[in-house]
């Protein structure tokens, strides 16, 4: 099947899958193999914490690839990230992303160079704004989704189609999807592509240790040490607080702690949604993105959905 979408055309990828910015852990040797398998992977700018590191590992992705990929900024954790940012615009990265608080200066400078802008936002009021501000695609994260929380968040299941009927640039959708239905369902919705974080933190590539990689894999969503700080993790301002307390130099170097969000230390991140549920093994990166692609056309050529499928 040709899976071919706004996003897939608009970022030159094989598949709507795109690697999420994993704080802590998103890095190069993450984000080529997302890419080579068809996605687009994504370098955390965040992870590397001085401008020199991201142009070195940028430039490393670029002699590994010849596959697009992404670099994200998310200026809600450290303003200082617009120094990096020039970086990625020097070295003409094929898609930046920014996410959390409005980015409008960050936005204007990736616009003025004549690259591709994503915006990841919680509302479809703030996927709006991001609109105007000329962003080319926004990614709506639900409130199943890792990280932080806006306090009039709704799920992906609500949240996607109400952005969709309202906005005329493609929307990505984020947060709980993490297997081949949930790809589908997000598609259905009428987003354009998915951002999956959770299920790339537990593949073969992943810096995270195998023993950590296990703790996800054993990981139950229903159990409140996971459900409770994924649906309830600090909001901006609680968290602002305490990024202040520990400073830039610190927050660089830890890149936000899976405890500092409430998630179990042992996860090693907090880049940790419900989409836990869906990690049962740990595979490549490939593999992966090949399952989740290959299920999805069977269940809409054999199997169907609902009772129908595709003649």
């Amino acid at each position: 099947m040709e899976w071919e979408t706004r996003i897939t055309k608009l970022f030159n990828i094989k598949y709507p899958i795109i690697e999420g910015a994993l704080s802590g852990i998103g890095n190069v040797g993450l984000a080529v193999p997302v890419s080579e398998a068809g996605g687009l992977g994504m370098i955390t700018a965040l992870n590397m914490r001085t401008p020199e590191n991201l142009r070195e590992k940028i430039q490393k992705a670029k002699s590994m690839t010849d596959k697009p990929f992404a670099v994200n900024f998310s200026p809600t954790m450290i303003p200082k990230l617009l120094d990096m940012l020039d970086v990625a615009i020097d070295e003409k990265v094929p898609v930046i992303e920014t996410a959390g608080s409005q980015a409008t200066e960050f936005g204007k400078k990736i616009k003025d160079a004549g690259l591709i802008w994503m915006h990841k936002v919680q509302t479809v009021k703030h996927a709006l704004t991001a609109e105007r501000e000329g962003a080319d695609a926004v990614c709506i994260m639900g409130m199943e989704g890792a990280g932080l929380k806006n306090p009039t968040m709704l799920t992906t299941l609500v949240t996607i189609p109400l952005a969709v009927k309202q906005l005329k640039i493609p929307v990505v959708a984020a947060g709980g999807i993490g297997d081949a239905r949930t790809f589908l369902a997000a598609l259905a919705l009428g987003a354009e592509a998915v951002l999956l974080g959770s299920v790339f933190c537990a593949v073969k590539e992943c810096p995270l240790s195998d023993k950590r990689k296990q703790v996800l894999v054993d990981a139950d969503p229903y159990d409140p040490r996971w459900r409770d700080p994924i649906l309830q993790t600090p909001k901006f301002e609680d968290l602002q607080k305490l990024f202040e307390a520990k400073g830039t130099k610190e927050i660089l170097k830890a890149a936000g702690k899976a405890e500092d969000f409430g998630i179990p230390k042992e996860a090693g991140t907090y880049a940790i949604s419900l989409a836990i549920g869906f990690i049962d093994n740990v595979p490549t990166a490939k593999e992966l993105i090949d399952k989740m692609i290959s299920e999805a056309e069977e269940i809409l050529t054999k199997k169907g959905i609902g009772g129908f499928k595709l003649a």
